[in-house]
Order: structure tokens, then C-alpha cells, then sequence
């Protein structure tokens, strides 16, 4: 979805304190230096936080401290703030070769963010009331890989946010996420940039637009690039013809599927075939 986030796709967080908050009367948070990564967001009521500079936040700020910061705050007796907290590590681990290496990965958010698209903040809010109540449930198998799921749809809808200058709304972005999901089920056929239009109820030209805006490519690069990707997958699996390749992920031109796949490869279907079948393993 996003290219710039690049190696943050590894990260692996790991949860300090999850809270929800509910402020009665007044609250004072004295100035410290924070030593973790933290975002409050806040759902009702009012405070002044401050993160290095001051701001009074209300319903629908995000505030994000990053290690180092310096923290403080206080509420309103009249108002008293109502927000959610996830105090937070994490670790981006690439593996390079042979090695895995551990590589130290700011965030791309602002200190205080507005989620003033009510969509948006109705997911992110959801989000973050459900890491709050998976953080208090008891150790299953599954309970890490809840809290992490949670967590990193929060990252992901905030890094978007945040790279587009707070210009997107959340109902985009469901509209994309349904149209993604009817290419990858349908990748096979023949996909035409109508019959996507349609099944989301948008005209072409705004349907490419949108989906422009959140993936950084049009909906046929899209659908070309998820049919190279199945391509790759089935020469890794020992398909050795390229004619039947071409057809089984959609394309009804072999000469066009090859030329795509060198543009986005950089080497033929044949070459890169060659290549996978010396090195095939038992997945």
C-alpha cells in the first residue's frame, strides 16, 4: 500500500502497557523524559498534552512519543479526558543473504496527528479498544498474534494518514481494500476496468483516482502485478510451460504476459524459470 514504509513491514512490537483511560476531575502528568514508544488517542473530553511542544487535544487526537521525548499533561475538571494508550518497543529484523539483521527504524508520524475523518477514527478507535481487550484477556495460543494484528492495522492506517498529509478519508480506503480483494479472486479472469467500476459502484476515471491515491498504482497495474507474482509462484512449483502459465493467472497473450513480466522482472519468463527450477524446494 504504501512503498515508503519499506522495511517497517518486519517490524516485530512488543507491548509495555495498554490502557484505557478515564479521567475524573482533573489530571496532572509531570514533565519526563519518556523511554518508550507511546500513542494516546483520545476519544472524549479534553486535555493539554505535551510531547517537546503543547497542544490542547480533544476527541480525535493522536499523540505519538517517541523515546526521548518529553512528556507531560494535565485535564480539565469539566472535561476530563477519555482516551486510549499503548506504550511500545518494537524491533524491524531484515534478513540479508544468510544473516539476520536487527536495524533501528523511526516511525513516519507526527507527534499529534487530527484523525478528523470520521470514518477513520471509528476504525482506529475499534482497533485500539480491542488491543485494550485482548491485552487484559488471558495467555492463549493466539493472544499475541491478536494484540499484534490489532496493533499493526493501527500502524498501517496512520502511516497512511500521515503521508498524505491528512488529505484521505477511511471510506477510500474500504473502497480500495474490496476492489483489491475482488482482483485477488478473480485474478484468472478477464478483469476489465469497467467490471471493477461497476462491482464498486464508482466510475472509471474516480475508481482509478482513489485507488491511485492509496496504492501508488492504477487498478490494471495492480491486477498485472498480482498475475506476474501467481506466474512466479507456479514456476516455483515446476509449471514449465510458458503458454499455460500465461493463461492460468489471466493473460490470453503469452507475448504480452512476457513482456510485462520483463518489464516488472527485469528477465523473460523463460529466465526466470530457469533459475527457480535449479533452486526448487519442498515448501
Amino acid at each position: 500500500m504504501n512503498d515508503a514504509l519499506g522495511d517497517l513491514h518486519n517490524m516485530v512490537p512488543h507491548f509495555i502497557q495498554v490502557i484505557h483511560r478515564v479521567v475524573n476531575g482533573s489530571w496532572v502528568n509531570h514533565r519526563k523524559v519518556w523511554d518508550t514508544h507511546s500513542f494516546i488517542l483520545v476519544y472524549d473530553g479534553e486535555a493539554v498534552i505535551g510531547c517537546n511542544e503543547e497542544r490542547r487535544v480533544g476527541k480525535g487526537d493522536l499523540i505519538y512519543f517517541k523515546p526521548g521525548d518529553l512528556r507531560w499533561g494535565y485535564t480539565f475538571e469539566d472535561n476530563p479526558m477519555k482516551c486510549y494508550g499503548v506504550d511500545f518497543q518494537y524491533s524491524c529484523l531484515l534478513f540479508d543473504d544468510k544473516d539476520w539483521i536487527k536495524k533501528d527504524i523511526p516511525l513516519p508520524i507526527q507527534s499529534f496527528l487530527r484523525l478528523n475523518d470520521a470514518h477513520l477514527f471509528s476504525r482506529v478507535l475499534h482497533l485500539f479498544q480491542n488491543l485494550t481487550k485482548e491485552w487484559i484477556s488471558p495467555t492463549t495460543f493466539n493472544k499475541v498474534t491478536r494484540e499484534r494484528a490489532c496493533f499493526m492495522e493501527i500502524l498501517n492506517l496512520l502511516f497512511l494518514w500521515n503521508s498524505s498529509k491528512q488529505s484521505l478519508n477511511y471510506d477510500k480506503i474500504r473502497k480500495v481494500e474490496k476492489i483489491s480483494q475482488y482482483i485477488l479472486d478473480n485474478y484468472s479472469s478477464k478483469v476489465k476496468l469497467q467490471e471493477l467500476a461497476n462491482y464498486i459502484q464508482l466510475s472509471q476515471s474516480y475508481l482509478q483516482v482513489i485507488f491511485k491515491e492509496i496504492t501508488g498504482s492504477s487498478p490494471i497495474e495492480y491486477l498485472i502485478n498480482v498475475r506476474i507474482n501467481k506466474s512466479k509462484e507456479l514456476m516455483k512449483e515446476g509449471f514449465a510451460n510458458i503458454g499455460e502459465i500465461s493463461e492460468l493467472v489471466g493473460f490470453n497473450d503469452a507475448f504480452y504476459f512476457s513482456r510485462c513480466f520483463k518489464k516488472m522482472e527485469g528477465v523473460t519468463p523463460s529466465e526466470y524459470r530457469n533459475v527457480v527450477s535449479s533452486q526448487r524446494q519442498f515448501v
